[in-house]
Parts: C-alpha cells; sequence; structure tokens
C-alpha cells in the first residue's frame, strides 16, 4: 500500500512544540525507516529543515515539505483541509494516517483514514484550554472520529473515552501505546550524575515535573504537596518543575510566591532532548500527578530510567505507571505529599522501580508500536475495500 503521513506537528525546536505528540510523531517516522514492511510513504512535513533532520533518503519513504508559519497555526489548519486532500489524490495514497487527532475534511473516496486520538482533554476538562483550542478541537477532532476508518488510542484510557464521550465504536478503536526513546536505556555513570546534581545545585537530591507548564498536570497541587511534604517530613529535596510554558500558567508561579518556595522551586524551563535523560536519573522521585492524560509518557520515561515514580491514579496513568508507580488521588494534596515521601524513603521500592527499568522499556518500544501500527494501516484498508464494494453493489442494485 501507499500510506501517508500527515506530520506537519513534527518540530525539532527547542521549545514546547517539541513535545509529546512531537515525540511521537518524530518515534514513529524512525521505526518506521527501521521496519516499513512491504509499504511505501509519503511524509508530510512543515519546511525542509525537518527533512533534514530526520534522516538519509529511502528507498520506501518519500518527504514533502509543505511551508506555512509555525507561529500560525490557522495556517497549518487551512494547509491541512483544503491543500493535503488534493495531494493525496495526486500522489494515489491509499491510507492517510493523521497522527494527531485531526483528519481532512475532504478526503478523495479511495483513501482509507487512520488518525491518532491522543486524549480528550478538551471534553473532560474545558476550563483549562484556551477557547480557540476548544473550539478547534470541538470542531475538527470530533469529526474526524466520526470519520475516521480505524481510530488509533494511546490508551486503553483514550479508547473507552472516544466509545463514551463521542460514540465510536469500540470495534474501530484500536489502543496502540507511544514509545519510549531508546536514549533513555542507556547507562548513566553515578559520577555524571553526581556532577549534574552538583552544576545545579541540587546536590541534596530533588523532586522532579517534566511536561509543559498547562493547568491540566495540576501543578499547582504538586506544589502544595510539596510545601507539605517540606512542613511534616523536613525533606531536603527541591522540587524541579521542567519544562516550556504552555498556557494559562500564570497560577503556577503565584504558587510558589504565597507559599514562599522561591528558593525551593527551580524552573529550568524547556528541557533539551540530551538533558533529559539526566534530569530524570539524576532525580530522586518523578511526580506527575495529571489531572487528565491521553497516555502519560513522562511517567513510562522515568520508570524505564529506574526513577521512583508518584502519579495519579485516574484516567490513562496507571498504564503508564505500568503497575509499579504508586497511583494517588490527584487531589489529595496530603496523600501526594505521603506517596513522595515514601518514593524517597522507602529502599525496597526504590530498587524495584531500578529492577524494572528493563520490561517497562520492552513493554513501551518503539519496534512494538510500529508493529502495531502497521496492523492498523491494514485493518484500515480492509475496512475501506468493503465499504467501497458494498456502496458499488448498492449503487447497482
Amino acid at each position: 500500500m501507499h500510506i501517508g503521513i500527515n506530520a506537519q506537528l513534527l518540530s525539532f525546536g527547542q521549545n514546547y512544540r517539541n513535545g509529546g505528540v512531537s515525540r511521537y510523531i518524530r518515534y514513529l517516522l524512525t521505526e518506521l525507516a527501521r521496519q516499513p514492511g512491504d509499504h511505501t510513504y509519503t511524509v508530510f512535513v512543515n519546511g525542509q529543515e525537518v527533512i533534514e533532520h530526520l534522516a538519509a533518503e529511502h528507498p520506501q519513504i518519500t518527504y514533502f515539505a509543505a511551508a506555512w508559519p509555525e507561529e500560525q497555526p490557522a495556517a497549518r489548519v487551512a494547509w491541512e483541509q483544503f491543500t493535503l486532500p488534493s495531494l493525496i489524490r495526486q500522489k494515489r495514497i491509499d491510507v492517510l494516517h493523521s497522527p494527531v487527532n485531526v483528519l481532512p475534511e475532504w478526503l478523495p473516496r479511495q483513501c482509507a483514514t487512520v488518525v491518532t486520538l491522543h486524549d480528550l482533554a478538551f471534553l473532560r476538562f474545558p476550563g483549562v484550554l484556551t477557547k480557540a483550542k476548544r473550539f478547534y478541537h470541538r470542531t475538527f477532532t470530533i469529526r474526524s472520529l466520526r470519520h475516521a476508518t480505524m481510530v488509533i488510542a494511546v490508551s486503553e484510557s483514550t479508547r473507552q473515552d472516544a466509545h463514551k464521550l463521542v460514540g465510536i465504536p469500540l470495534e474501530r478503536v484500536q489502543t496502540v501505546n507511544p514509545c519510549i526513546d531508546t536514549r533513555f536505556l542507556s547507562a548513566v555513570e553515578e559520577e555524571q550524575i553526581q556532577a549534574f546534581r552538583k552544576q545545579h545545585q541540587l546536590e541534596n537530591g530533588y523532586i522532579l515535573y517534566l511536561g509543559t507548564l498547562e493547568p491540566r498536570k495540576n501543578i499547582t497541587t504538586l506544589i502544595e504537596a510539596y510545601a507539605q511534604l517540606r512542613q511534616n517530613y523536613t525533606t531536603p529535596v527541591k522540587l524541579v518543575l521542567a519544562g516550556g510554558k504552555g498556557w494559562l500558567y500564570d497560577e503556577i508561579f503565584a504558587k510558589v510566591r504565597e507559599l514562599g518556595l522561591e528558593s525551593e522551586v527551580i524552573f529550568p524551563g524547556f528541557v533539551t532532548d540530551t538533558e533529559q535523560v539526566l534530569w530524570y536519573r539524576a532525580a530522586s522521585v518523578f511526580a506527575y500527578p495529571s489531572l487528565y492524560e491521553g497516555f502519560g509518557i513522562p511517567v513510562a520515561e522515568a520508570l524505564a530510567c529506574g526513577i521512583p515514580v508518584v502519579t495519579s491514579n485516574i484516567s490513562s496513568l496507571p498504564e503508564a505507571g505500568a503497575q509499579i508507580a504508586l497511583c494517588v488521588d490527584p487531589y489529595n494534596i496530603e496523600g501526594i505529599a505521603r506517596a513522595m515521601h515514601r518514593a524517597i524513603t522507602d529502599q525496597e521500592f526504590r530498587e524495584k522501580c531500578r529492577s524494572s527499568a528493563s520490561s517497562v522499556a520492552e513493554r513501551f518500544s518503539a519496534q512494538r508500536m510500529v508493529a502495531q501500527t502497521r496492523e492498523v494501516y491494514a485493518k484500515a484498508a480492509a475496512v475501506h475495500a468493503l465499504r467501497t464494494k458494498h456502496r458499488h453493489t448498492s449503487f447497482v442494485q
């Protein structure tokens, strides 16, 4: 088959755009280059520089560079909705995969479609998104889910949300977990970890949050739990809130000032790929008490690094936690504080996390993700062919 992949949201910029969905696309494309199967691929990206970042020439993969200003999302939407369908027709694409929630509206009839659904936060927690984001998702994401031949959900929790909140039949939704980058599996010497801590003046250890600074991540509650941890257990570790500013983040900084924690809470900003491994490996604990996640890949990444994890007991986070992470009520400040204290002090639990790292890496491997994704492409093509045959038979009759 000829597979088209709309990789417009792939970014190599050192900012929040190089976040979860961008990494999902990057790992998908990188692994498809290693195991493409019998298919050929046309990958639509934004800009020639993205192609230069990806890879050398490949006998089964062609990259097509669109051009729209990255700082103007409306330009991307216009390109996806009005230009991409004609390109699909010209290139005779059999299956189009949109890896981030949205398909073009007017697609050629010969094309089967697959859309990856990362989450339905705009339905679960509409108040934590800007009006523009809510409008975009309500306009495009729901229609895409209903029109897609097959839907890939990044977790079983998201698969169930697609069914319960949007009414998508479960047989049209396949769960395919995202993968962990292999760089998180590399060994790091203890001397390097200690040097990293010293460089950032974190010799006593630290609790790490890594992700976009936005309301859904429940960061203000994490800050309150950290304040209680310091008060009840007199722990010397600091709190590191690493990640680029997303939206509606002012409350996070205000909470730090309100609790007088300016010297104890560190904001290193967006963390580059090269530094991510060290931020994880040098952490005492990884804390991610998000209110809702389609999957929550940072939880799996931290576990693959052998780091104790405290996360939420709701949405997909127990899945990402792989029955290893401490899962707590994200609204319970005292419970989060207790869990962080246990993760710091319980040596048996810490050893369990270290010894389970390789099994987590295998569970969320790129090879597994791409093999399952290719199976969805084949299923989408088969379903589309059956529908087309049925329509033709009905027309003739």
